[in-house]
This record gives C-alpha cells, structure tokens and sequence, in this order.
C-alpha cells in the first residue's frame, strides 16, 4: 500500500470527508478551488464542481501535463 492509498484509507476518514460536505453545503459552496504550485515555481489551481468533493477527496483530480510544468505553445512555437 502506498502512502497515498494508507491516508486516503485511514480510519476515520470518511468521517471527515462527510464533515467537509456538511460545510460546503451550509456555507452553498457551489465551486472548490484547489491551488498548488508547478515544478518550476509558478501557483496555478483548477476550480471542481462542489457536488465532486467526495470523488475529488478520494481520488484526486487530472491536470494536463502543460498546467504542472508551465509548458505552452505561443505564436513563437
């Protein structure tokens, strides 16, 4: 089991992931912004629908490759 699989299996978990959605739906949180940093440093994030925070808490959520490593194509290729 990986350190990932052990955290998103600890006990008591489910528990606190109910909580969260407890809030999110007392606070009409209808969207999650979830804001990191690339490998070279710069802050970028992606906004989820708040009805996906339990699939989101479990599973995580995709990125494309060029929004974690800053890489994109502009009129200069």
């Amino acid at each position: 089991m990986t350190d990932l699989e052990a955290h998103v299996n600890a006990d008591g978990r489910d528990k606190l992931v109910k909580q969260v959605r407890e809030k999110i739906n007392e606070l009409g949180i209808t969207y999650i912004y979830y804001q990191f940093i690339s490998v070279t440093g710069r802050i970028v994030g992606k906004g989820i629908p708040a009805d996906h925070w339990e699939r989101t808490a479990e599973r995580g959520f995709q990125l494309v490759y060029g929004s974690t490593a800053n890489l994109f194509v502009d009129r200069h290729g």
